[in-house]
């Protein structure tokens, strides 16, 4: 029997904020090819993971999961084991819309679950379930502008959420924002814009100095001051050191503790995961920090198993985190990498994609674009397989929603 994991893909809401995912099935043995076998097995095999084996408040925690059916998995019992406030059954294009089908729906949305239409292309068959589904997906890249701002208006005159998928850009983005998209799917909420620096909050410019120190790693009792002159830092550390993420069996109470049993690299991991949340907001609403904090988490355990070296799967770690920190600041990479004073290894990883972390890198860089023939090519110089990508996506996926949402 072939592994299966799961895959997530963000649905950001106008503010750009995660509102939901998309749950992928991932077959190990199959994931380098475009072929699914059938969809009744593709989603059972989400939902046996989802609830078996993982849990959907460990896989969504406490936002929307969209998950791909048809008519046959519609009809089946097990859709009943999903929870109806967390779920969204996406209805594949290929459905046939007939009477029956519409009864099936009716069904389905009066025990409580909600529909979506999945890559949308208007049908007159369609219109008898624009009052029972609540979303309507449509991929950008199937229509021109003015073809895409005439269906949105048709739309509309219904009571339906439009999410736009495929929104690669922020151009795009503020085009499908324009026409009334509410929820958009794609990265380009993880492409630098033109550049035009951002300001350095000043919370951030404390983060990126205990960077630097944690970098030349400074004396703990310099670490401890730059701490303790930022009480909201100080509380975070503590909590964050007290929280189940960070089970130590007995309680911390000092900021010298918590430097002490975390160390260096520990500390500068937790520092610069915290560079990417926004002051003040929900940081799992924050689908930058969501994705630098799985690609360093990801790339961290394949080293690890790679190289059976802690020291390598730690400038994997970093290499993640900070190949997206000029999306962050809207600053040149080189630039954040004079500021920073990283290490030679972290630096060639990040520019020239050299050693172990830069592989792992551009392995990253084809797996966020569903290239997958690239990235198993690129893993296998590591003694790596896709199956051990995809286990440390599932990984990475959990321990990020058990992080401390404070």
């Amino acid at each position: 029997m072939n592994d299966v994991f799961i895959g997530r893909q963000p649905i950001l809401d106008g503010r750009k904020n995660i509102f939901g995912y998309e749950l992928l099935f991932r077959n190990g043995s199959a994931a380098t090819s475009a072929v699914v076998r059938r969809n009744i097995e593709a989603t059972a095999g989400v939902m046996v993971n989802a609830l078996n084996n993982i849990g959907m408040e460990r896989l969504i925690g406490e936002r929307k999961g969209f998950i791909n059916v048809d008519e046959e998995i519609l009809k089946n019992d097990m859709i009943d084991l999903l929870p109806t406030k967390a779920t969204v059954f996406e209805i594949l294009e290929t459905v046939k819309i007939d009477s029956d089908f519409v009864d099936l729906c009716k069904n389905v949305k009066h025990r409580g679950y909600e529909l979506a239409l999945d890559d949308f292309v208007f049908d007159e068959s369609f219109v008898t379930l624009f009052d029972i589904v609540g979303f309507v997906k449509l991929d950008i890249l199937m229509y021109d502008r003015s073809d895409l701002g005439a269906m949105v208006k048709r739309l509309k005159k219904h009571s339906l959420k439009l999410l736009a998928e495929k929104v690669e850009t922020k151009d795009d983005f503020d085009h499908c924002l324009g026409l009334g998209f509410d929820l958009f799917q794609g990265y380009f909420f993880a492409k630098p814009s033109l550049i035009t620096a951002k300001s350095v909050s000043p919370a951030q410019a404390v983060l990126l100095e205990l960077s630097r120190l944690l970098a030349k790693e400074a004396e703990f009792h310099i670490l401890e001051t730059h701490f303790k002159r930022t009480p909201e830092l100080n509380y975070k550390l503590l909590k964050f050191m007290n929280s189940a993420s960070f089970y130590t069996g007995r309680k911390i109470t000092s900021i010298g503790q918590s430097i002490a049993l975390l160390g260096y690299r520990n500390l500068q991991k937790w520092v610069t995961l915290l560079l990417f949340a926004g002051e003040g907001e929900d940081m799992k609403a924050n689908p930058l920090l969501e994705r630098a904090a799985m690609r360093a988490r990801m790339m961290e355990l394949l080293a690890l198993k790679a190289t059976c070296d802690k020291s390598v799967a730690d400038g994997a770690f970093l290499t993640g985190v900070f190949s997206l920190i000029d999306v962050l600041f809207q600053i040149s990479l080189q630039n954040v990498i004079d500021e920073l004073n990283l290490s030679q290894d972290i630096c060639e990883s990040l520019l020239g994609r050299k050693g172990p972390a830069g592989a792992l890198l551009s392995v990253m860089e084809h797996f966020e674009k569903n290239q997958f023939d690239e990235a198993k090519e690129l893993l296998a110089p590591l003694g790596l397989g896709v199956n051990d990508l995809l286990g440390a996506e599932t990984r990475a996926i959990m321990e990020f929603e058990s992080m401390d949402r404070n």
